[in-house]
């Protein structure tokens, strides 16, 4: 593996002004918004989110499921209670996070499923189970109980089903009644709702009952499925474009059985998700950044990086690798990789060349009167580079005294992960449309560091050339404004 030192030369990375098109509409984000009621402890969340520019929201980690069995912190807490009351319903905790959401500029993608760990039965009366969900679907779409003002339009069924015996205790055919009513519920309230599912936990593996199973049956009952969402974390292989990958495989998949026109909505991705799994936060930052840029490049139509929070849980009853900030809720490198990366990717999106797929990845945005540039330069670890036995990750699950033992497909192991070595940069941003004037140039790191604003010439040409050192793991924001 290649790493940086003295002797390595500038990479060159070229911005073109004049050429551009659009993002992916890709910043989407999961986790807990902020305190609400019975939830006093968790951090207000919605600041990095408006920072980051986040879109939609996907409200699965909240504190109200809908379980299948009574439980006073589910939406609907008992199923003796009459279907058509709306104080048989538990919504406040989840309308309060709803609110937050929306105030911070974002909409909600509502998942219906159960408060895993503690429960994962599938419906005992899925006729029952649909009616509750067209009652949950009029409050948030509709307003019925005094509903929220903004209406959610996105509904997500299920969340990783295939989670061993972790998320779903049922069979798959049970899954489907239940999709199937959901489906059904749906359509009762408001046909042009945004339906989908299953948030498939392993993606890649072939004749599963969740993935081909899943269409099968939602094709032979012509059930809507505006979107099929999954789920990828990076534990097994540390490598960004694996969401390139599998996201290829999944759209053959949808593709091949005539599910042309349903999006592929990854809806969690982030670099570690096993408990027992960690690196530097400085590391994560890095990939973090990496992969939203890559993401750009793939056939993923709606991600959510997961998770935007502390990592604090509700439900499992511990801080979840994936979360962001330091553990007295201050800012770290994966937090101001969240932001810098929703800012860069916002606009529109100019042409650039010189970044690689070994973790050099680089984008350039255009909004209004700045131009953006954002450098990532991830290393991938060397158990990463290590050439792998199989094409395969196992792993170990702790719930309380219990061990659940998974394993999942990996893509398959690229040589062009290992870090190509890139000590410093050249960014040659051409056609600017401030040919002749000052622009101030601010760079701004993960680290918290920020160089500027100072100001540069931009020639009469319409070029302007900056430098950039560049460490392992290290992140930059390079914003041009016009004066």
């Amino acid at each position: 593996m290649s790493r940086t030192d003295e002797s390595t030369p500038a990479r060159l990375l070229v911005v073109d002004a004049g050429e551009e098109s659009a993002f992916r509409p890709l910043n989407g984000v999961g986790g807990i918004p902020g305190p609400a009621t019975g939830y006093p402890q968790f951090p207000d969340m919605t600041p990095l989110w408006r920072e980051a520019g986040v879109t939609v929201v996907r409200s699965f980690d909240w504190v109200s499921r809908l379980d299948t069995r009574n439980n006073p912190t589910s939406l609907f807490p008992d199923w003796d209670a009459p279907v058509d009351d709306p104080a048989s319903y538990n919504f406040t905790a989840t309308d309060e996070w709803v609110a937050a959401v929306n105030a911070a500029g974002a909409e909600v993608m509502f998942t219906v499923a159960s408060s895993i760990p503690s429960n994962k039965l599938p419906a005992q009366d899925v006729e029952l189970y649909g009616r509750v969900v067209e009652h949950i679907v009029r409050h948030y779409s509709q307003g019925w109980a005094d509903g929220p003002s903004q209406p959610i339009r996105i509904y997500e069924f299920g969340d990783q089903p295939d989670f061993g015996p972790l998320h779903f205790g049922g069979r798959p055919e049970e899954f489907y009644a239940m999709y199937e009513a959901f489906c059904a519920a749906i359509r009762r309230v408001d046909p042009s709702l945004t339906v989908g599912g299953p948030a498939l936990a392993f993606p890649l593996e072939t004749d599963a009952p969740y993935r081909e199973g899943f269409l099968d049956f939602v094709r032979e009952n012509d059930l809507p499925l505006d979107f099929f969402s999954f789920l990828w974390f990076t534990d097994g292989s540390r490598d960004p474009l694996d969401y390139r990958y599998v996201s290829a495989e999944l759209r053959a998949v949808l593709d091949r059985r005539g599910f042309t026109d349903t999006d592929l909505t990854l809806c969690y991705w982030n670099y570690l998700a096993v408990p027992s799994s960690s690196a530097p936060a400085a590391e994560k930052g890095a990939f973090q950044a990496a992969t939203a840029i890559y993401l750009q490049d793939t056939v993923t139509d709606h991600a959510f990086f997961f998770r935007a929070d502390s990592g604090r849980d509700p439900h499992y009853g511990f801080v979840d690798p994936g979360g962001v900030g330091t553990a007295d809720d201050q800012p770290d490198e994966r937090s101001r990789a969240l932001a810098l990366a929703g800012r860069a990717l916002a606009g529109r999106r100019l042409a650039v060349t010189g970044g690689d797929e070994s973790g050099l990845a680089v984008a350039a945005g255009r909004e209004g009167d700045a131009v953006r540039v954002l450098v990532a330069n991830y290393a991938a670890p060397d158990v990463a580079l290590a050439e792998r036995a199989e094409d395969r990750f196992t792993f170990r699950i702790p719930i309380g005294a219990e061990r659940i033992e998974l394993g999942l497909t990996l893509p398959p192991q690229r040589p062009e992960l290992a870090s190509a070595g890139a000590a410093a940069v050249r960014i040659d941003v051409r056609n600017l449309p401030w040919a002749g004037r000052t622009v101030s140039v601010t760079r701004t790191s993960t680290t918290g560091a920020v160089d500027g604003p100072r100001d540069e010439q931009v020639s009469d040409a319409g070029d302007l050339q900056l430098d950039l050192d560049l460490s392992p793991q290290s992140v930059f924001l390079v914003e041009l404004q016009a004066r």
